[in-house]
């Protein structure tokens, strides 16, 4: 259900540059791009861009709760023209405990952006995470371009002040990507600030019991589920 490449092993040596470039880049909460009318700026793109995310986990089953918590780096290290001839950025993707341990490598993805959307490969599955311009209410399809069934995304609060763990973004938008159920609860959206990119994201899918006397859902019995937040914890920009 999970954001879908080619995973790496411990194995894989990726070239010293790649383990050395985060200090070739200084650190600013916000960098400045130019503004369009599109909302590009929602997903700013650049070789040396990474994003720091704090994460808690919690899995259910039968009632019972695992929690742990943990970081995520998501690493622009490259860019390249793909047989479209169009622009793609590669992602390193790597996951540690906590701040004071190491990265370790998990994954690589890619990103295409045009005038059109932002389109996401992963594991070989392209999805189209924003589309341009941004407006509110506008929907699309998220897997327009794989062989999944349709799921429609849709935008809320477009270019809206928002504060998420204390700090503050000027304008945001919301990306709502599910819908109310009466048999689970399936709850995830992301949120993106401008001129930074991804700041939040919320996936909760809890799968409900039924009553043995009535035959209704008791949403105090969870038979299995997850819920996962991503929250910004720093974000980093080549100057």
């Amino acid at each position: 259900m999970n954001l879908v490449l080619t995973f790496l092993t411990k194995s894989v040596r990726f070239p010293l540059v790649f383990l050395v470039i985060i200090g070739l880049f200084s650190c600013t909460e916000k960098i400045s791009i130019a503004d369009d009318d599109l909302g590009q700026a929602y997903f700013p793109a650049e070789v040396g861009n990474y994003w720091i995310y704090d994460v808690s986990e919690t899995k259910v089953q039968d009632n019972h709760y695992d929690s742990t918590t943990y970081q995520i780096r998501e690493l622009i290290d490259s860019v390249f023209t793909n047989q479209l001839n169009e622009l793609t950025y590669r992602v390193l993707k790597s996951r540690r405990s906590n701040s004071s341990q190491p990265w370790s490598n998990d994954s690589l993805y890619t990103i295409n952006i045009n005038a059109l959307d932002v389109q996401v490969i992963k594991n070989n599955r392209r999805t189209i995470a924003l589309i341009f311009p941004v407006a509110e209410g506008k929907e699309w399809n998220v897997n327009a371009f794989n062989i999944r069934d349709t799921k429609e995304y849709h935008y809320l609060d477009v270019n809206q002040p928002v504060v998420i763990q204390g700090k503050s973004y000027n304008k945001s938008i919301k990306v709502i990507q599910s819908q109310p159920h009466p048999n689970y609860l399936d709850d995830q959206f992301e949120v993106y600030a401008y001129n930074v990119g991804l700041i939040y994201k919320k996936f909760q899918y809890y799968e409900y019991a039924h009553s043995q006397l009535t035959g209704n859902v008791d949403d105090n019995d969870i038979v299995i589920g997850i819920k996962r937040i991503f929250t910004l914890n720093e974000f980093c920009s080549p100057e």
